[in-house]
């Protein structure tokens, strides 16, 4: 004790009075709760009266049904304004996203590229027309048939998006272009063929004019024609 020094004396005597008065006025407090009434269950107890339902409770509810109301007068239109902008940003988000897709597909297929189809193995490595490739034969001749795989950064040009869909689905056997479709029972579902439909709408819009791009362009998109075989000069079909 004869270590500690006159500062710390005073703060160990400040802390015992504090103490010592904490655990006096718990012992007063404690003495003067009330005794515990009947536990009776809140369904139970006895509702508001009269006065307080004609008055305060009734202008509270009222009150708060004012507010609500005034609430959604304002959030509403808020929200159906907003709607259209909504939509046309999560429709552009996922075309995005199915072009995206799309780019992936026509890659070949790999380990870290598990969407690709292979589109660039026939028609080159810019989708612009590839090499010549033998289908089949000619069963009167028997000599080799060849398929001109084509540009397809200008179909645009000559096919509607339907159109597009339709040589993808059911593919263009006489030039050696398989269906890809699991309509026919091969491989891609429906939203891999919109992808890669849509890729090609994509690499389109910087080759073919608008004037001239039946897949952008409403009045050109009705002058649908049937798809036409391609001619060997690997750009003038798609």
């Amino acid at each position: 004790m004869l270590a500690i020094s006159s500062g710390q004396i005073v703060l160990l005597i400040v802390g015992g009075s504090l103490l010592l008065l904490a655990g006096l006025g718990s012992l007063v407090l404690r003495g003067r709760r009330p005794e515990p009434g009947p536990d009776i269950p809140p369904v139970m107890k006895p509702g508001p009266s009269d006065a307080d339902l004609e008055t305060p409770i009734l202008q509270k509810l009222q009150g708060w049904g004012v507010v609500l109301v005034a609430f959604f007068v304002v959030w509403i239109p808020i929200v159906w304004l907003q709607e259209p902008t909504n939509n046309f940003k999560q429709e552009d988000d996922l075309l995005t996203a199915s072009i995206q897709r799309g780019s992936r597909e026509v890659q070949l297929f790999s380990e870290d590229n598990q969407l690709g189809v292979g589109c660039v193995r026939c028609h080159g490595p810019e989708l612009r027309g590839g090499t010549v490739i033998q289908n089949g034969t000619d069963p009167v001749t028997g000599e080799p048939k060849y398929g001109y795989p084509l540009n397809l950064t200008n179909v645009c040009s000559r096919l509607t998006p339907d159109e597009i869909r339709q040589t993808i689905e059911e593919g263009r056997i006489e030039q050696g272009m398989p269906s890809c479709s699991i309509k026919f029972a091969v491989a891609l579902d429906d939203q891999q063929t919109t992808d890669l439909m849509n890729y090609s709408i994509s690499i389109n819009k910087k080759n073919v004019p608008f004037d001239q791009n039946k897949c952008l362009n409403p009045e050109l998109s009705s002058t649908a024609t049937p798809v036409a075989a391609a001619s060997p000069t690997g750009g003038s079909q798609g």
